[in-house]
């Protein structure tokens, strides 16, 4: 039977990265067949029971971050560019980012300690809205707008999008779209196979949370119940 390591297992059975696997190991929040384990390492079987040994909190939290443009949703980053972990203590530095904002990109961004949370929001059966405003430049008209309010082909096909003007000045608009999948650059795809060009995108708001009144840059810490 081929064995694979704790890490790759955990893994594939939370929908994380390998780091982010290796870290709550670490963090001892992986039971191995009943017993806490915390080497990443440990070559495992097959038919092991591996499960998070605290899969459900009564309250956990969550940071609610407004990310600036020009920095990278990542832990780090190759060409030493900022990081959103840059901006946030130290002592949220385990935390988790839900889903990402590109690097040119801004607003709200949701980070947790709990990796049940992130994989709930994040998978696309959960069907949680992300809503962003977009500063497009290019034509824009009701038919267009009818057309962006299908399902849209391209090298990868996105499901229908809800979008609408929020407002329009001849050749500059600002566009709010409402999505549930997130897949990589999916505005900024949909937006060139529109001949519209992106100048600005901002997150406002991801399921029931709400960038708010939060300042570029900051963050607000939040605790929320296992009911998510």
């Amino acid at each position: 039977m081929q064995k694979i390591t704790l890490s790759k297992k955990v893994s594939e059975l939370l929908n994380i990265s390998r780091n982010q696997a290796e870290d709550i190991i670490k963090r001892k929040k992986i039971s191995l067949n009943n017993n806490i384990e915390y080497r990443p390492y440990l070559k495992i079987e097959e038919n092991d029971i591996v499960e998070l040994s605290d899969p459900k909190q009564k309250k956990f939290k969550i940071l609610i971050f407004h990310k600036p443009k020009g920095c990278i949703t990542s832990k780090k980053d190759e060409l030493s560019r900022p990081t959103i972990f840059d901006y946030i203590p130290k002592k949220f530095h385990h935390f988790h980012y839900i889903g990402r904002l590109d690097f040119n990109s801004e607003g709200l961004l949701i980070l947790t300690e709990n990796v049940g949370f992130k994989r709930f929001m994040e998978l696309p059966k959960s069907k949680i809205t992300r809503k962003y405003l977009v500063n497009v430049q290019g034509a824009v008209d009701q038919n267009k707008i009818k057309s962006l309010n299908h399902k849209i082909y391209g090298s990868i096909t996105y499901q229908k999008p809800i979008v609408k003007i929020v407002h329009t000045n001849k050749s500059n608009h600002v566009l709010s779209f409402e999505m549930s999948e997130g897949k990589n650059r999916e505005i900024r795809n949909i937006c060139k196979i529109f001949n519209l060009r992106v100048e600005k995108l901002k997150r406002i708001s991801f399921g029931k949370f709400i960038l708010k009144s939060i300042p570029y840059g900051g963050y607000r810490e939040m605790e929320i119940n296992e009911n998510y």
